[in-house]
């Protein structure tokens, strides 16, 4: 299956420099990430969607990149502190030390009137 999508960058000022959004769809599928086409491919994944996707200048339409989602999704792109970038594999977070919150702390806030 051959999927499209827009890739929309943002400059964040200092070390981080330019971080991206990708849209596929009309759907918000990647938010503020310097990796977009490996965590594209993740989110593409979880939905059941594999093949090609290409992904177009949020600007002009024009074609930037085509990854496989299947093969993408299970990489990660690194920058060492010198030389070029390169590809690693991909590892979720680690979440089992996160606690899970409290239900006072996800209940929802009241606002009281005067």
């Amino acid at each position: 299956m051959q999927v499209t999508a827009r890739l929309h960058p943002l400059w964040i000022s200092g070390r981080t420099g330019y971080v991206y959004s990708v849209i596929s769809r009309g759907e918000l599928i990647v938010d503020r990430s310097r990796d977009p086409e490996c965590d594209a491919a993740r989110a593409l994944m979880a939905k059941g969607i594999t093949g090609k996707l290409t992904l177009l200048d949020g600007k002009t339409g024009i074609p930037r990149t085509i990854i496989d989602i299947e093969k993408a999704a299970k990489l990660r792109t690194v920058e060492p502190n010198r030389g070029p970038l390169h590809f690693q594999r991909w590892k979720p977070f680690d979440t089992s030390h996160v606690d899970a919150p409290s239900p006072e702390e996800t209940a929802p806030v009241r606002m009281m009137r005067a």
